[in-house]
């Protein structure tokens, strides 16, 4: 029977291969819209997890949400380092963390910061950096460009990768962070004396010394707060300086959030208008394969085979079309997250090809049924002809 099915298939190649065409689209679609949005809303939950403020210049409150989250978009300016100083003496404050930003290794951005920042990302070798000059690569960093630690790199000036050299003042790795599957992956981070030092026109150490932090600026500061009430007072003591903008990034990422739900919905709907044509496309192909059939299956039932076994040899065809269809979708939707890796990463988005949810699977099952459901009303109609003729 299954020689049998294959050997009808193949008769039909043409047709059949435009259904299967019809739905691997737009179930691939389907399981790529779903995919990419628990992804991304996976991503942008964790990494607002855990800081509740971020003081920034004046700007937007979205932009400065994703630059000192994602690492994306233009930095809003800078505010003097002396904010970081005085929250860290307010005592309102488990962690303070300033960021600074201005520079480039390739694509990837160069983060001024403390280790704070990374406390909760291991390293996969080497150690944190602890001088002025040092790094710490991302994973894909590191990956991309070949780098482990003691591996020498020249940044950039700008954050586009196409500026100034700064070869006076190379970075030396120190370590490389294992693969967490957030924008980390993608950066650079040194200390904030490294970029000052850097964009002082590559002064020594003990030259840089002499100065006072104070005297130098970040982009942002990143605040864990001990409580409610002192998250309070310190939003509503800096938010009421017009220089400052003060924000609470899950606050704000839940609102890029629903922007994203609300583009993954018209994904979702424009994916169910292209299955219902689809639906359309097989129900005729399936109908006129059918016609085709009739003395096909006029002749089986001359020589005595019941039309349940007439009935399977149809049905038998379309499940292998379906499997073929569910799995060619199922590869196709992760092989396109793989391409949209590289992309992603540019938009502070990491995309992993191998990351698979329980509910593409109930997709795909739906795909499969819907799929044989026309050629099972087909057939039950000849069984009921088939009957009546008896």
């Amino acid at each position: 029977m299954l020689r049998f099915a294959l050997k009808n298939m193949a008769v039909r190649r043409a047709r059949m291969a435009l259904v299967l065409l019809s739905i691997v689209v737009s179930a691939s679609v389907g399981l790529l819209a779903y995919n990419v949005s628990m992804q991304v809303s996976e991503g942008i939950v964790s990494t607002a997890a855990y800081f509740d403020l971020i003081i920034g210049p004046a700007g937007s409150s979205t932009q400065l949400a994703m630059n000192t989250m994602f690492f994306v978009d233009e930095p809003l300016g800078t505010i003097p380092y002396e904010y970081v100083e005085e929250i860290g003496q307010s005592g309102l404050a488990n962690e303070v963390v300033p960021v600074a930003m201005g520079d480039s290794f390739n694509a990837a951005r160069v983060v001024g910061t403390t280790p704070a920042l990374l406390s909760d990302k291991p390293l996969r070798a080497g150690e944190m950096f602890a001088e002025p000059l040092e790094a710490v690569v991302g994973a894909a960093v590191a990956e991309r460009y070949g780098l482990a630690p003691g591996s020498s790199i020249v940044t950039s000036h700008g954050l586009s990768g196409a500026g100034a050299e700064h070869g006076a003042t190379p970075l030396t790795v120190t370590g490389v962070l294992k693969k967490t599957g957030t924008a980390y992956d993608n950066q650079v981070f040194t200390s904030l004396e490294t970029i000052w030092q850097v964009h002082g026109g590559g002064e020594s150490h003990e030259e840089h010394e002499d100065h006072d932090h104070a005297e130098g600026e970040v982009c942002a500061i990143l605040v864990r707060s001990k409580s409610f009430a002192d998250y309070y007072r310190l939003s509503e003591y800096y938010g009421a300086n017009a220089q400052l903008l003060c924000i609470n990034p899950a606050t704000v990422l839940r609102g890029v959030l629903e922007q994203v739900d609300l583009s993954t919905k018209i994904v979702y709907l424009l994916s169910g208008v292209i299955l219902a044509m689809n639906i359309l496309v097989i129900s005729v192909i399936t109908l006129l394969n059918m016609v085709d059939a009739k003395k096909e299956v006029a002749l089986m039932r001359l020589i005595g085979i019941g039309m349940r076994r007439v009935a399977l040899l149809y049905l038998l065809e379309n499940g292998i079309l379906g499997l073929l269809a569910t799995a060619l979708s199922f590869l196709l939707a992760h092989a396109c997250l793989g391409l949209l890796g590289s992309f992603a990463a540019g938009m502070g988005i990491v995309l992993g090809a191998g990351k698979v949810y329980a509910l593409e699977f109930a997709i795909l099952a739906a795909v499969f049924v819907i799929n044989i459901i026309p050629t099972t009303v087909c057939i039950f109609s000849m069984a009921r002809k088939d009957g009546v003729s008896q």
